[in-house]
């Protein structure tokens, strides 16, 4: 099996690709999700320890404002916060993300 092919698998029932790099970025700096949150919440973002979980685990769908404080938050340039050589796999994922529908519910998947 092709990296490749890998990644793509690793990531089909995913709904974000920067949860993995946001957990690496938070434990590098030594703190847990709950003090992650609340430097969230102190910057603006009405956020949960849940929902840092949710994000990291790529359970849930980041919009753009919220990578716009997760960088100055984590003190992270947006790239930091995507896959190494994403560019170049971007074309063979996108099929593989769950369309959204209205309300935040997603299709099961089959």
């Amino acid at each position: 099996m092709s990296a490749t092919l890998a990644y793509i698998e690793n990531y089909s029932a995913k709904l974000n690709v920067i949860g993995p790099q946001v957990r690496k970025i938070r434990e590098r700096k030594g703190w847990t999700q709950s003090q992650l949150a609340v430097k969230l919440q102190l910057f603006g973002w009405d956020t949960s320890q849940d929902s840092v979980s949710r994000l990291e685990n790529q359970d849930r769908r980041v919009p753009d404002l919220e990578l716009f404080v997760l960088g100055k938050v984590l003190d992270a340039k947006l790239e930091d916060l995507f896959p190494q050589n994403l560019r170049g796999k971007i074309k063979a994922l996108w099929s593989h993300y769950r369309v959204k529908l209205s309300r935040g519910q997603v299709p099961p998947v089959q």
